[in-house]
């Protein structure tokens, strides 16, 4: 009990110390605690009795809560979360965070500042060791990039975390225009088109198959939204594309792999969001 209650209190204090840092360089686009602490709860619990706590400003619900309430989709309300979502994200990096658990859940909504990264739990540090560290998946099974379902990674630098979370903000379109994450879609493609049953123990022999059921979850993307998005399917999908691509070796923008940019380098995205999202808004006009 006691090694269990170490844990919890080094987990605590490690994302206090994340947030803290997050608030000193004041990360707009990422939620920040209002106060934070420890209470002793009534009774005769002992050490137990010790509950560390953080709160937070007050959201008007995560995205999935938001989009839940649209009668018809709001495509400039998707692009825009998206768009300061990436912001929220790149911000993270640029202080040596990667957050490894962005889903719609860890989204957050603000009625008049907007969508905010939330839940730094599982978030690694580039230069402050956490338990999460050795975690082969950090964050939520059921949106982790392929390479994490083989543990593998193309370099013990911790670049790859970034690389990684590319692919959970790109599994958000996913989210707004299949209902699924893009490891759901991936793995329906495998289950129920190629009948593909992977040992898991070699990801680059299996990472053909993995490639070929992304191209078939791409074209039920594009066939989702090109009814109301138009003329920017094609860019919007191809966003898509190039975060959740399965080969985390080619993750990203085409012309920053063939520079000397960091790979995971998110400005390309939140630029090309951003005009993506003032198109749709101006269209509502």
């Amino acid at each position: 009990m006691s090694r269990a209650l170490e844990a919890m209190t080094a987990a605590y204090n490690f994302e206090r110390d994340l947030l803290d840092r997050c608030k000193h360089r004041r990360l707009k686009r990422v939620v920040i605690p209002l106060a934070g602490g420890t209470v002793q709860v009534p009774g005769n619990f002992g050490d137990l009795g010790n509950v560390c706590y953080l709160i937070f400003e007050l959201a008007s619900g995560d995205i999935r809560k938001e989009a839940s309430t649209w009668q018809a989709f709001d495509l400039a309300w998707a692009l825009r979360s998206l768009h300061q979502t990436a912001t929220g994200l790149r911000q993270l990096h640029s202080i040596g965070i990667a957050h490894q658990d962005l889903k719609p859940s860890n989204v957050l909504a603000y009625p008049e500042t907007g969508c905010k990264v939330a839940d730094l739990g599982c978030a690694s540090c580039i230069d402050a060791p956490s338990e999460t560290d050795g975690f082969v998946t950090p964050g939520d099974p059921g949106y982790a990039p392929p390479e994490q379902w083989y543990g593998w990674h193309q370099s013990p630098d911790f670049a790859w975390r970034y690389v990684a979370d590319l692919y959970l903000l790109g599994s958000l379109f996913f989210f707004y225009f299949l209902r699924c994450s893009a490891t759901h879609a991936i793995h329906l493609k495998i289950s129920k088109i190629h009948r593909k049953q992977f040992s898991r123990t070699d990801f680059l022999q299996d990472l053909p198959y993995i490639q070929h059921a992304f191209v078939e979850a791409l074209h039920d993307l594009t066939v989702a939204i090109k009814d109301f998005s138009g003329h920017l399917t094609s860019e919007i999908v191809m966003l898509a594309k190039q975060l959740c691509e399965p080969d985390p070796r080619l993750r990203g923008d085409p012309k920053t792999l063939s520079s000397m940019i960091a790979q995971h380098n998110l400005q390309p995205y939140i630029s090309r969001l951003d005009r993506l999202a003032r198109y749709a808004e101006a269209r509502m006009i």
